[in-house]
């Protein structure tokens, strides 16, 4: 069940990631409408994030790495490694692996959550990492709007 969870709400964050991304392309074409729904976007990733935290489907990146049997579907662990020093270098003052599943004997990641510092130096730097990891990740392109997190699907 809570596997099921997890999926449908990953699908519903693809799916507003999807949807957001021809909003994005309408609103570079001169179309403002897009604001609500890039803060829509941003509500739902900062709720993710904070379940994620309150849950216990999350390790330390660096710490989860070291393990043989802690792996990605998809990602490869060595890009995945990098934009985790990547971002801990920028000022990330939590970097984890999330939304983690069990399956025979091995644990898979399945995204990368990024605590967001207050300062706005270091956030800036952080999010030119991200513009790197949405390209990388080929996820939605995100802009500082005051969110807590920052969020990556690795598969």
């Amino acid at each position: 069940m809570k596997k099921l969870l997890a999926c449908s709400l990953l699908a519903a964050l693809a799916l507003a990631s999807g949807c957001n991304k021809s909003q994005s392309s309408a609103a570079s074409a001169g179309d403002d409408s897009d604001g609500s729904s890039k803060g829509d976007l941003i509500a739902k990733i900062d709720k993710h994030g904070d379940e994620i935290m309150a849950s216990s489907t999350k390790g330390e990146a660096r710490e989860w790495m070291k393990q043989p049997k802690h792996i990605f579907f998809k990602a490869d662990p060595k890009v995945v490694a990098q934009f985790v020093e990547d971002f801990y270098q920028a000022g990330a003052t939590q970097v984890y692996i999330a939304d983690i599943e069990e399956e025979e004997g091995n644990q898979y990641g399945e995204s990368l959550l990024i605590v967001l510092p207050t300062d706005p130096a270091a956030r800036a730097k952080l999010f030119q990492v991200e513009a790197r990891a949405d390209t990388q990740f080929e996820d939605d392109p995100v802009t500082d709007q005051g969110q807590k997190y920052l969020y990556n699907g690795l598969d």
